[in-house]
Parts: structure tokens; C-alpha cells; sequence
């Protein structure tokens, strides 16, 4: 009798106690795909991440309607530009952001909505148990989804007004950035 009470209280206090937002690497690496359905609109990339000094570069094949490009895409905004190569016409365009840094991470006041396993919790090493996190910020809702352990970023999904809703999936995450120079613009660009 004592051992089942005891296992009644050990879980009444797990689940009693509110999920915590998990802490995001500043850098990795990942394969990534994005889609916003209104638009017509699919991109497929790889991702070089540093939430530290607020860069990102992407080498991505986009998608829009029937008409697909190729592009070279480095965000620095600590310095406020983009550099933007296309692939294809080896044309560089430099321009100023006009987004903010949006950290791939959960927001201290984010609402957590529970937790679920992408693939199966029935056999070890086929499944990864994930968090989905979402709330508001500047201008619109997100909603995200992080691994358990480790809060590696697995989809980012937002919807604002000015820009209507995407959705991005990360696969192949990588911890930390493999070459430093890759936040260096396209030579193309200088």
C-alpha cells in the first residue's frame, strides 16, 4: 500500500509541475524545407545558424509558382544586410534587412502544448521525443517544435499579417558551424 501511494505522489508531482522553455544551441547546421501553401511557394536549402551574432546564411533552391531559382543568401543583422546571390544569372544583390533577428529558440513566454514522439516511443531508436511550443510575437503567432533533449529546433511555423504563414521543417541537424567563413558575403557581392 505505502509503495502505491508513493507512486501515486511521484506522478502527481511530475505532472504537476509546468514544462519549462529548453535552452536552443546557438549554432548548428541543418537541411531545411519551407512552404507557405498561399503563395505557392517551396524552398528547400541548407542552413548555416549563429544566434549569437545574429547571422544566417542559406543556399537555397526556391520554388514559387512554376518558376524556380537558385540563391546564395547571407542575413547579417547586426550590420543590417543581405546578400543575396543568385546561382543562376551570377547576379548579387546587397540590400538592408527589414526584419529583426528571429531566434530559432523558445521564447521565455512561450505556452507549452505538450510533448509527442515523431515516429514511435514502441522501440528503442525509432522515435524522437519532441516539445511544441507557441504564442505571440512582434506582429503575429507561432507555433514550434523542439527535441527533448538537446532543443534542437525541428519545425518553426508563424503566421503574421504582413507576411501571411510559413512553415519550415529542419532536418540533419548539425551542432556548431563546420566552416566559420561560410558568414563571409559571396565574393561576388563585394
Amino acid at each position: 500500500m505505502k509503495v502505491l501511494l508513493f507512486l501515486v505522489a511521484a506522478i502527481a508531482v511530475v505532472y504537476g509541475q509546468a514544462p519549462q522553455p529548453c535552452i536552443a544551441p546557438k549554432l548548428w547546421e541543418a537541411r531545411m524545407s519551407r512552404i507557405d501553401p498561399s503563395k505557392r511557394f517551396f524552398e528547400r536549402a541548407r542552413i548555416s545558424y549563429d544566434a549569437i551574432n545574429q547571422r544566417v546564411r542559406v543556399i537555397e533552391e526556391v520554388n514559387i509558382k512554376e518558376q524556380r531559382d537558385f540563391f546564395d543568401v547571407l542575413y547579417l543583422h547586426q550590420v543590417g544586410k543581405e546578400y543575396r546571390y543568385n546561382l543562376k544569372t551570377k547576379e548579387c544583390e546587397v540590400k538592408q534587412l527589414a526584419e529583426q533577428f528571429r531566434p530559432f529558440e523558445v521564447p521565455a513566454n512561450a505556452t507549452n502544448f505538450g510533448e509527442s514522439y515523431i515516429g514511435t516511443s514502441a522501440f528503442p531508436a525509432d522515435g524522437v521525443l519532441i516539445t511544441l511550443w507557441g504564442g505571440e510575437f512582434r506582429g503575429g503567432r507561432y507555433m514550434a517544435t523542439f527535441t527533448n533533449s538537446g532543443c534542437v529546433p525541428v519545425e518553426d511555423g508563424f503566421c503574421t499579417e504582413r507576411i501571411g504563414c510559413v512553415h519550415t521543417s529542419f532536418y540533419d541537424v548539425v551542432a556548431g558551424i563546420s566552416d566559420p567563413d561560410v558568414f563571409i558575403p559571396p565574393k561576388a557581392c563585394e
